[in-house]
């Protein structure tokens, strides 16, 4: 765990590494039900289907409060914002895409099928965070779990960034609001086609209400800080575990209360101060982004389970495996792909996440 994570005091740390382990599981449990029925779909329980549900909606929330406070009431720098998420976010990204490609070929018999303009049409959707086939196989996009489309709408909010601002600070951005207006007129097209759902961005939006309390109404910290808030937030996120339709409008208010009482300081009875959990919050984005392929490469390459003959107890015994592997897998790839681009942000401009 570097310093600047020991030394920062805010619960969200914490409670990125319980979301992105609460995401494991529930693609653990996706897994089950994709190699026994053949379909990849949602868990009939709403409990397991909201395990993933739930963090995707509080990342969301997550990116949403970060961002919106870098640009509250500030004079944004908004070269260096767009380059710190590229620096940040993209790395990671690509190395997985890569292990995709690399890991559908080696299923396809290590043969390229030569078809070029299909590669091409690959690269792009993946490049627009869509996902798609490589080399003919049909599960490249089950490789990530299908965890890359949250990154779908976490560009999308990175660039309303300067519109957002706009209309907060009622101040004009010149070139940044005319590129900010023209990057979300080419996400339209996607509207139509059901790659993006207008609707979520009520998550990133919530995430606002704790900077402008913290802000404006600073008298309203201790209160929620308190052990009562600290029942609340359970209460209403285990009522959002139970909902039935995952990113209703109910669902995103309801979790919209806990998430704004973390933000602004409760720490859940001390459970999101825990030191461990800070240090699975530090590594979660590559937790998030490569417990797919731990689970692709133990169950459909490596095949270290029968689904014909072992049942779901027997299934169940190798979660504390994938845990201990993805763990394991993401310290790597945060030490080795996503810290060398922070470090090298950092001597440029202050930590943005």
């Amino acid at each position: 765990m570097t310093e600047q994570t020991l030394i920062r005091s805010s619960p969200i740390d914490a409670l990125r590494g319980l979301l992105a382990t609460s995401v494991v599981c529930h693609h653990f449990v996706v897994t089950y039900h994709w190699k026994i029925s053949g379909e990849w779909e949602r868990p009939q329980s709403d409990i397991l289907n909201n395990m993933g549900v739930v963090p995707v909606s509080l990342f969301f929330m997550i990116t949403g409060f970060l961002f919106f406070g870098k640009i509250y009431r500030k004079n944004p720098e908004w070269g260096s914002i767009l380059r710190s998420r590229i620096q940040r976010v993209m790395p990671l990204y690509l190395f997985v895409v890569l292990m995709v490609f690399v890991i559908s070929v080696i299923k396809t018999g290590c043969v390229m099928n030569g078809d070029t303009r299909g590669l091409i049409k690959a690269m792009i959707s993946w490049g627009l965070f869509v996902g798609s086939s490589f080399n003919g196989s049909v599960e490249s996009v089950h490789m990530t779990s299908g965890a890359h489309w949250t990154l779908r709408y976490e560009w999308l909010f990175y660039c309303s960034l300067p519109i957002v601002a706009a209309f907060f600070n009622m101040k004009w951005y010149g070139k940044y609001c005319f590129l900010s207006m023209l990057a979300l007129g080419l996400a339209i097209p996607g509207v139509y086609a059901g790659l993006v759902v207008p609707k979520l961005a009520l998550l990133f939006f919530i995430g606002f209400a704790p900077v402008i309390i913290k802000i404006n109404f600073p008298e309203f910290l201790p209160l929620a800080k308190g052990r009562l808030s600290s029942l609340v937030v359970l209460v209403f996120i285990v009522s959002a575990m139970f909902m039935g339709q995952g990113y209703s409008i109910i669902q995103m208010l309801a979790l919209g209360v806990p998430f704004i009482m973390i933000a602004l300081g409760n720490n859940v009875f001390g459970v999101l101060d825990s030191r461990g959990l800070k240090a699975l919050g530090e590594v979660s984005y590559s937790i998030y982004l490569t417990h797919g392929l731990i689970l692709y490469i133990l169950f459909s390459v490596l095949e270290v389970f029968s689904f014909e003959e072992g049942g779901v107890l027997q299934y169940s015994a190798w979660l504390p495996v994938v845990l201990t592997l993805v763990a394991v897998c993401s310290i790597v790839t945060f030490s080795v792909i996503e810290k060398p681009f922070i470090l090298v942000r950092n001597k440029k401009m202050p930590v943005l996440s």
